[in-house]
């Protein structure tokens, strides 16, 4: 992985660039704008990163990779300064991936950074086979909050998966977690197994 050199502070991969690139030929309302590189939202566990084509704006700083420009507001410069941008193409699918330096609030806690790796190492790919996903939301005094999405989201068999899946595999790799709780809306699931009452 490569990355351009920068002027600023957030690099794109040389694989990054070239799928701007191709995007960028590829749809015309891109025409005579840049990549707009931003931090969308997400939770105290993860930043989510928006990418865009627009012309910019006077408080934007502008960084120059390669042969093109790449645009990124103040705010979301506060939280990406050092990251580098690749695109991926693997099993999990395709996409731009943000490697972010700058921890969110929560990963900044040993023990949710343990259950975070956790999740994603040994949790996640199972729990993907199957259509779902699971996000870690928050970890108060040894109790991990989980948000179940996908296949698992009003699934009937998603209270299995959690207390005997993925809360024993957590309590057994990591002392400190005492508890695992769901707070999905299973009701509102796309197929949903049970709904609230009419």
């Amino acid at each position: 992985m490569e990355a351009q050199e920068s002027q600023g502070t957030v690099t794109l991969t040389d694989k990054a660039v070239e799928k701007v690139q191709e995007f960028a030929s590829m749809h015309p309302e891109a025409e005579g704008k840049q990549l707009r590189i931003s931090i969308q939202g997400g939770s105290k566990a993860s930043y989510e990163y928006g990418f865009t084509f627009d012309e910019g704006g006077a408080s934007d700083q502008r960084l120059e990779q390669g042969s093109i420009e790449v645009l990124v507001d103040p705010f979301s410069l506060m939280y990406m300064t050092g990251s580098v941008v690749d695109f991926v193409d693997d099993l999990r699918g395709s996409g731009f991936v943000v490697d972010n330096p700058n921890l969110p609030p929560l990963m900044q806690d040993p023990v949710a950074r343990r259950v975070n790796e956790v999740l994603e190492e040994r949790i996640r790919p199972s729990v993907a086979s199957h259509g779902g996903t699971v996000q870690l939301i928050d970890y108060v005094e040894g109790r991990v909050y989980v948000q179940l999405g996908g296949g698992c989201q009003g699934c009937g068999m998603a209270d299995v998966t959690l207390k005997q899946g993925i809360e024993t595999l957590l309590r057994s790799e990591i002392p400190e977690v005492v508890e695992v709780l769901d707070t999905t809306d299973h009701a509102s699931g796309s197929n949903p197994y049970y709904t609230q009452g009419k």
